[in-house]
């Protein structure tokens, strides 16, 4: 095996399939890893066995080292093999953190077992790829630790899952080898390996998962969405926390920080259910009417005790000390100095500052957040607000733990497009070049009528889509002639607002549920109802509050009270960043202003016209049509 040509052939796909920059420790591992396997498959008669390297989970933009395909060798069906590969020279089990240290391991933290790395992943896969369903097994390749030295890390040494029990490791020394052969002989061969690839190949993928349509089953029944990496390693500190014994001067604080799509709601609401589940004391919190609104609805059960589970931030205000064990803070950019409200009585009010009432409520309070979705003038949601929070209510320093996720389950077809928005949006060096090509589809629209189109017939073929603009235009509350007004017009081109108050007689769907209802797409929604959720297609209607002029962005007043003019440049921004992030598979942007339009030309953005002509021509009927009302599923 020539390495340098591997590396260099994986490193080029890297960057052509995943838009990846491949750090010096993977081409260490490339160099090391993959030989020692193939070494195996190559004594044992295996060489045969088709062997893909850094294999997408489908579901985050994390990767498979290696994926061993061929046949049973008594059935003669589809067998696969996932391993993941590991240069540690030793590793111990942590029982105290229930995790792993071995050499470059965090000394605080550990690492996540790599027994529950490998079966997240074939969980992924089972989940995202029907097809192996039942025939993927897991492995952990050691290849430089013998047996000896890795002892205590062994599944049935430790503590683990028992539904990861089963995940075989093997060290370095010549009796784990022959283990390990006899193990890839006894359910491997060869036959048919090549046309087993063909079809993972061309094999449907199913969908990303909807998140709100998956969240009762994982709040009440089971695990329901794959947890990799950072989010593991989140669940593991907080049951380890919750699991130890408290004082009052042993709590313990967790600020999770990640941007758009990297998972912080699914992390959240799985925590719940884990939690509940072992029947621990756990609530779910936000200041989001539309979120937890969808949440409220999603999850079965008698409508108080649902409500009593999907809290509002205010509601915490009064909790005597520690009353939860965990109180989960998701959306925590957007809590509030106080969680005083418009309605709240005077004598009722109070300075005490809503991030003290929330790290009082629990032992174990829980912040997810992400700090560039800041929207609104009065919230709180820098991380470094929180740990000051903790730190004055005599919290120490070690009990605040501070964790980045960094996996993108959202865009994991194109785990670069959030830093492209950044460029864009002028976080970073500025606008720059789209020159992707891959799965994932951004357009620019030089009309909001040929969005809409194009949204609507992704719509027939069962996608999830919606408008979204920024608040440029006045919004009326009220039905007039009982009809909701048309406050946005382009042109020719006129829609409503999502409506503050429902009428189901009419079809229009309520604020809190304008992004799960599906007649939601017949409004435009803003950052208050879009902010949380997503939709496998998404367009962006950017106004004149943020244009591009020259060679920088100008920001102007908007229609939005709640931005103060100190704050407009960042809170803007940041808006159009949350709105621009909603479209799983694929986005469409537009500005009102000719110049941002011309931007987006000139950075490649391709034009929705040909894409809008093709879905046309697929949608065309062949012969006469009557129609048929309602949607496709």
């Amino acid at each position: 095996m020539d390495e340098e040509h591997l590396v260099e052939t994986l490193r080029r796909k890297a960057k052509k399939i995943y838009q990846a920059n491949v750090s010096a420790s993977e081409e260490a591992s490339w160099r090391a890893s993959p030989k020692t396997v193939a070494r195996i498959l190559e004594r044992v008669g295996l060489g045969e066995v088709m062997v893909l390297l850094e294999m997408s989970t489908l579901s985050s933009d994390a990767r498979i080292d290696m994926l061993l395909v061929g046949s049973h060798p008594r059935s003669g069906e589809l067998s696969v093999v996932a391993v993941e590969n590991k240069q540690w020279s030793w590793a111990t089990f942590d029982s105290n953190l229930e995790r792993v240290r071995h050499p470059g391991a965090n000394k605080r933290e550990g690492s996540q077992h790599p027994a529950e790395q490998i079966w997240d992943y074939c969980n992924a896969l089972d989940r995202y790829l029907p097809m192996l369903c039942g025939q993927l097994h897991g492995v952990v390749n050691l290849h430089n630790a013998p047996t000896g030295k890795i002892k205590t890390i062994l599944p049935a040494r430790c503590k683990l899952r028992a539904d990861v029990r089963g995940i075989e490791i093997f060290g370095s020394d010549d009796q784990a080898r022959a283990r390990f052969a006899a193990f890839l002989v006894g359910i491997l061969c060869a036959k048919g390996a090549k046309s087993y690839v063909r079809d993972i190949d061309r094999a449907h993928v199913r969908p990303s998962d909807d998140f709100m349509r998956e969240v009762d089953q994982a709040v009440r029944l089971r695990s329901i969405f794959p947890l990799l990496d950072e989010q593991r390693k989140v669940v593991d500190m907080v049951f380890q926390a919750v699991d130890s014994k408290f004082s009052e001067d042993n709590k313990q604080v967790f600020i999770v920080t990640g941007g758009p799509g990297t998972g912080k709601s699914v992390l959240g609401v799985e925590l719940l259910g884990m939690l509940s589940r072992a029947g621990s004391s756990v609530v779910h919190a936000s200041s989001s009417n539309a979120f937890t609104g969808a949440l409220r609805r999603h999850v079965k059960g008698r409508r108080s005790s649902v409500s009593e589970v999907f809290t509002f931030f205010h509601h915490h205000r009064r909790r005597k000390p520690n009353q939860l064990n965990v109180l989960i803070c998701d959306e925590a950019h957007r809590m509030r100095k106080t969680s005083n409200l418009q309605r709240t009585p005077r004598e009722e009010r109070s300075d005490t500052p809503q991030l003290h009432e929330l790290i009082r409520a629990a032992r174990v309070p829980v912040f997810l957040l992400d700090p560039q979705q800041w929207v609104v003038k009065d919230e709180v949601s820098a991380p470094d607000k929180i740990r000051e929070a903790a730190l004055e209510l005599g919290i120490t320093a070690d009990r605040i733990h501070c964790i980045s996720l960094g996996r993108q389950f959202r865009h994991d077809l194109f785990p670069g497009y959030v830093d492209w928005v950044e460029d864009l949006l002028g976080y970073n060096k500025g606008p720059s070049p789209w020159t992707y090509r891959g799965e994932f589809r951004l357009y620019r629209a030089n009309t909001p009528g040929e969005m809409e189109e194009y949204l609507r017939l992704q719509k027939l073929v069962g996608c999830s889509a919606r408008i979204t603009a920024g608040l440029c235009w006045d919004w009326t509350k009220e039905y007039v002639n009982g009809k909701l007004v048309d406050d946005i017009i382009i042109d020719d081109w006129k829609k409503p607002w999502n409506a503050a108050r429902g009428n189901r007689r009419k079809g229009v769907p309520a604020a809190e549920s304008w992004a799960t209802d599906v007649e939601g797409f017949e409004q435009v929604g803003c950052i208050y109802t879009a902010q949380g959720f997503e939709w496998d297609y998404a367009g962006v209607i950017m106004g004149y509050d943020y244009t591009w002029q020259g060679d920088r962005w100008v920001t102007v007043k908007n229609k939005d009270s709640n931005t103060r003019s100190v704050e407009r440049r960042f809170i803007v921004p940041n808006v159009y960043r949350v709105l621009a992030t909603r479209g799983r598979r694929g986005m469409v942007l537009y500005s009102t202003d000719a110049n941002t339009r011309q931007l987006f030309a000139d950075l490649g953005v391709p034009p929705l016209g040909p894409a809008l002509e093709e879905l046309r021509k697929r949608h065309r009927p062949a012969g006469p049509s009557f129609g048929v009302q309602g949607e496709i599923f």
